[in-house]
């Protein structure tokens, strides 16, 4: 994936305020690390990170003493013209050329350049930044403290995570710094500025400056690896394997054909478009090579029937989670892995959200088994990218409105919903009975972060499964549970170029 750079300008100067802390000689770097306040069952929420102030700023009280200082040691000099008032206005005419002009000076044409490797990574994972900030003169005797924040747009709360280095360049003008965001949530996550703060080493005066630095990474729903092999539900169809079909012998017990054996069909006038003949089947459909050859009557037809429409609905009433965003996360990441065994088995997806309508990411190839799946695999990364943008809601989808989605629901299609709203099921039971209709069956996929189902979840499902419904109880992963961090990336976490 191309690496996304972005060049940085100038946007806002001011004086920061605050306190200096004690640096050390080859700079310092402080991460966050989020409060793990949470209780079992409950949302865990992030700090307001990225709005704490950095804490570094020009001390103007001790500047009014020094002013003070200098003008009494002016008047000594006028009045008595001794030593020692002679000396002090020497030292004392010099702290501002080193604390406010060195640090003006390096605070001049400064410009950050952000790289993020890999774009695109999956909610859990870790994410790779590598900053640069440069500045025109190598100015010595001042400190630079860098600043970074990425804020999550996908959520309600939209707070942010942020990354702070400390370091003394000397004469140097470039300092490039490597870091990762552990355990990333799903959403879209967007970097806006790169605060710059520049001192003096004797902590008297400091200078901020936000660099616009945008940037982008986007997060999309997965589950953890080991409950990603626990979730094996097709939704494609079902391998046909007649008794006495020729093919059935280069059939797996998956219902695969390997490419050897497809070859090997096709030289016989078989292969994955044909199967036993059958009363009824329409004649301009025969094999006739195959019978030509004496090896009986065939039909030309997939071996693996077309597959039906699959319609996946992602309930984004916020009351529907008890606005726990990151049970909302574990919904979408369940629903992301249905869609991708769904595009594997190369079929015809469409999501149904509760900001858009119906989208249908291309459609079903009508050539072979392993071309329908390629098609499935690139409809699925744009559909996966929709899920990582999608946000909470204030308002429940209206049926009215999924009747209208679903007019158009092929005979024999499935209609797959995810939500964790396990209480109120008259909408879904609408549903059922108007996909019932049409010749087609719904799936409940809820979401619980309940260990062992209450008396309550099965009276209820035996209610909903009594209207037509299937229900499927997913467990909510301990894992996502894990809050996202800074962390020094690497060995070399920070380098100092000339």
């Amino acid at each position: 994936m191309t690496a996304q750079r972005n060049d940085s300008n100038v946007v806002v100067t001011e004086a920061a305020k605050g306190n200096l802390p004690q640096l050390s000689a080859d700079g310092g770097a402080t991460t966050t690390k989020p409060s793990k306040t949470k209780t079992d069952g409950q949302k865990a929420d992030l700090p307001e990170q990225s709005a704490r102030p950095l804490g570094y700023g020009t001390r103007w009280g001790a500047w009014i003493i020094i002013t003070l200082g200098w003008g009494m040691s002016l008047a000594g000099v006028i009045t008595r013209g001794g030593a020692v008032e002679t000396f002090m206005l020497i030292v004392l005419s010099l702290l501002p050329v080193l604390s406010i002009g060195m640090p003006l000076l390096g605070a001049a044409g400064l410009t950050a350049d952000r790289i993020i490797p890999k774009l695109k990574v999956k909610d859990g994972d870790e994410a790779v930044v590598r900053l640069t900030v440069r500045r025109t003169i190598g100015v010595p005797f001042v400190w630079l403290a860098v600043q970074d924040a990425m804020t999550n747009t996908s959520s309600a709360e939209k707070k942010g995570i942020d990354y702070r280095y400390i370091a003394m360049p000397l004469i140097k003008r470039e300092v490039e710094l490597h870091y990762s965001v552990l355990a990333v949530r799903r959403g879209e996550h967007q970097f806006d500025h790169v605060t710059v703060t520049v001192g003096d080493w004797l902590g008297l005066t400091a200078f901020r400056k936000k660099l616009s630095c945008p940037g982008t990474l986007l997060a999309v729903p997965a589950l953890p690896e080991e409950m990603r092999r626990e979730a094996g539900q097709l939704y494609g169809a079902v391998a046909e394997q007649v008794s006495g079909d020729s093919s059935a012998a280069y059939i797996s017990d998956q219902g695969e054909i390997s490419d050897r054996s497809a070859g090997r069909l096709r030289q016989s006038g078989l292969g994955p478009e044909s199967r036993p003949y059958r009363d009824g089947d329409s004649m301009r459909h025969l094999e006739w090579r195959a019978a030509a050859k004496g090896r009986g009557m065939f039909t030309k037809q997939h071996l693996l029937e077309q597959p039906a429409e699959v319609i996946m609905i992602a309930d984004t009433h916020a009351t529907a989670y008890n606005r726990d965003g990151r049970l909302f996360d574990a919904t979408l990441a369940w629903m992301a892995r249905g869609m991708e065994l769904a595009a594997a088995e190369g079929c015809d997806v469409r999501l149904i959200t509760g900001t858009t309508g119906g989208k249908r990411e291309g459609k079903v190839r009508k050539g072979n088994q392993e071309e329908r799946k390629r098609d499935g695999l690139t409809r699925q990364a744009t559909l996966l990218e929709q899920l990582a943008k999608l946000q909470l809601r204030k308002t429940a989808v209206a049926i009215d409105h999924l009747r209208t989605e679903l007019g158009g629901l092929k005979a024999g299609g499935t209609v797959h919903v995810y939500t964790a709203d396990w209480k109120s099921g008259q909408s879904w039971i609408q549903l059922a009975a108007y996909a019932k209709d049409q010749n087609c069956r719904v799936s409940l996929h809820i979401v619980t972060r309940q260990a062992v189902l209450t008396y309550a979840m099965r009276e209820q499902q035996r209610l909903l499964e009594e209207t037509g419904l299937l229900v499927h109880w997913l467990a909510y992963p301990e894992r996502m549970n894990r809050l996202p961090e800074t962390v020094e990336g690497g060995g070399q976490h920070a380098n100092v170029q000339s």
